[in-house]
């Protein structure tokens, strides 16, 4: 995981291990890009169910401070943009 720039606004920008774009902005969110395309993200920030009397929806949790986003999405890169051992070439390295 590489940083690439941080923005006026205070976002901080990555590239992770297999290419993709991760992002975390200082409303809390983290967001990371699709397989090759680095203009669509998603967010990775953990879901909460709320429940009211009559029906329930899911809410984002929010990271507020900087060193725990960044620390999120690292482990991110480490649990999911690792090259698994079958995308080694074996003859040449990787």
């Amino acid at each position: 995981m590489k940083l690439i720039k941080i923005t006026n606004k205070g976002s901080i920008h990555f590239r992770l291990t297999d290419g993709r774009l991760g992002v975390c902005y200082e409303s809390g969110y983290i967001r990371v890009s699709v397989k090759g395309i680095d203009n669509r993200l998603y967010q990775i920030n953990k879901q909460i169910k709320v429940i009211t009397k009559l029906s329930y929806f899911y809410k984002r949790q929010l990271i507020t401070n900087c060193v725990d986003r960044v620390q999120c999405l690292l482990n991110f890169d480490n649990s999911n943009c690792q090259l698994k051992p079958y995308e080694y070439n074996t003859r040449y390295g990787r």
